[in-house]
């Protein structure tokens, strides 16, 4: 089963339109697709990919949350509004940790889209709702996708955790990439995971300070070669002043990149 993934964006939450948020799409050779994170900008970034030719034709079926900041879910009530209107064949499939599914109606979706021209509205009404326990996994159109829970910030609350993805194909079962969505420095995580996949594609923090938030260049730098060099960057912040093929990396992930996978 071959899986696309294109990133529509490859920033930071506070970005430029060079680089967009780091929303993913992710496609299948019957050319369904489901978009990894909804961020605010998703409105610009589809208009854009849907400028080029291979995916003029492109609709989106399913959506995965991985967790609750605007970057990632500050398009939802555009891609749920934009859908409910349309004449599309039906709703769209939503995917997400129950606790995080939970959070995403009652803390932030509630408040902007719970009531519609004479009638009152509930998740149900926009989406296909898929909740899903800690490290669980869900099939979709021949892909198989492990929720991987990783820490992302930490207060005196709690932690608050983003759930990345391992993917591959459903009927071997063999994970071919994993997306690391938004995470703190998780060394030990990675040296399990590595030898699993073929490509990581991890987020990076590339500002002068570390944040604690997301897992810092130089914290990644710190990793074994072998672990590197199956590694691409994404979410890392405009203009970043670091070579990472020279220190072993695969790269930087540029805004529109598309990637294959058998």
């Amino acid at each position: 089963m071959m899986i696309g993934i294109t990133f529509l964006g490859v920033g930071s939450a506070f970005t430029t339109q060079e680089y967009y948020q780091s929303n993913i799409l992710i496609t299948t050779a019957n050319g369904k697709s489901l978009l990894l994170d909804c961020g605010s900008d998703i409105r610009f970034s589809i208009r854009e990919i849907k400028s080029r030719k291979e995916y003029s034709d492109i609709v989106i079926d399913a959506v995965y949350i991985s967790h609750c900041h605007s970057d990632h879910v500050g398009g939802l009530e555009f891609l749920a509004v934009t859908n409910y209107f349309s004449d599309r064949r039906g709703k769209l499939k939503l995917f997400a940790e129950e606790n995080l599914l939970w959070s995403l109606w009652n803390e932030t979706l509630k408040g902007l889209i719970n009531c519609i021209q004479g009638k009152s509205m509930q998740i149900d009404d926009y989406f296909i709702c898929n909740p899903l326990g800690d490290n669980s996994s869900f099939k979709w159109e021949g892909l198989s996708f492990t929720l991987v829970k990783m820490p992302h910030i930490a207060y005196d609350g709690g932690t608050k955790y983003s759930y990345g993805l391992l993917i591959g194909n459903s009927s071997t079962g063999k994970h071919t990439v994993f997306i690391s969505t938004d995470t703190q420095f998780q060394p030990d995580t990675l040296s399990l995971l590595a030898p699993e996949v073929e490509v990581i594609f991890h987020d990076c923090e590339t500002t002068p300070f570390k944040t604690g938030v997301h897992a810092h260049y130089e914290e990644l730098l710190s990793l074994p070669v072998a672990i590197r060099n199956k590694m691409w960057l994404y979410h890392y912040n405009p203009d970043p002043a670091y070579d990472p093929v020279t220190d072993g990396f695969k790269g930087f992930v540029a805004k529109g990149q598309d990637f294959l996978f058998d």
